[in-house]
């Protein structure tokens, strides 16, 4: 049986921003004179801005750093970049049209409410989604599952009714906990362990394939 909500993850996911995240993080703390290398930064793109800033700090020695602060330059710098320039993975807003005739469909993110809302408008998909869960909604993002469980609350389904659709190992864990199936988009990740039982798929083009594995027909 097809599921009746599909929760999508944002960042590496339905949006390519990734690589914003690791920009901006490497342009605000060039602000402090420090160069942070693309493999380090690049770890931004998968935990959370505060815990990724304290790893940072600590490694420098510094322990009384303003997290807070530094935190919030950074998502202003990643909101101007995704406002200038929103980017989605190939076949993300049209999967994103066909599911919408077929089930609920909710974005469910490590990122802020204004980052998600920015882009869906920008890239003309607000209207097709019918709710957002942000990291401003919980206490904890992946791989916890607070956000993944909210989302279902909020819809009031059951959640063997919810599928969601992760790109990370912490997002299929998030999911797991939360006792809803997935699906792993690989996107630049490749197929591994970090699949797990879950049907993986490299991408969302063509359309009508992921359809095909969700259970749908290509029409609604």
């Amino acid at each position: 049986m097809p599921p009746s909500a599909v929760l999508i993850a944002f960042d590496g996911v339905l949006a390519d921003t990734e690589n914003y995240h690791v920009a901006a993080w490497q342009r605000t703390l060039a602000r402090l004179g420090w160069d942070v290398p693309d493999d380090v930064a690049a770890r931004s793109a998968e935990i959370d801005d505060s815990m990724f800033a304290a790893e940072i700090f600590a490694h420098r020695g510094i322990v009384q750093a303003d997290i807070d602060g530094w935190v919030r330059r950074k998502q202003a710098l990643t909101l101007e970049m995704i406002r200038s320039a929103p980017r989605l993975f190939p076949g993300a807003a049209d999967l994103v049209k066909s599911l919408a005739g077929h089930a609920r469909l909710v974005v469910v993110a490590d990122s802020l409410r204004d980052h998600v809302e920015a882009l869906l408008e920008r890239s003309g998909l607000a209207d097709r989604i019918e709710l957002i869960v942000a990291a401003d909604d919980v206490k904890a993002v992946r791989p916890e599952p607070d956000g993944l469980r909210l989302a279902i609350k909020r819809l009031k389904v059951a959640a063997g009714r919810a599928l969601a659709i992760e790109g990370t190992p912490a997002g299929l864990r998030a999911a797991r906990a939360a006792g809803v199936s997935c699906m792993a988009v690989g996107h630049r990740r490749p197929f591994g362990e970090w699949v797990g039982d879950a049907p993986y798929v490299s991408g969302f083009e063509p359309v009508s394939g992921i359809l095909a594995q969700l259970g749908f027909t290509s029409e609604p």
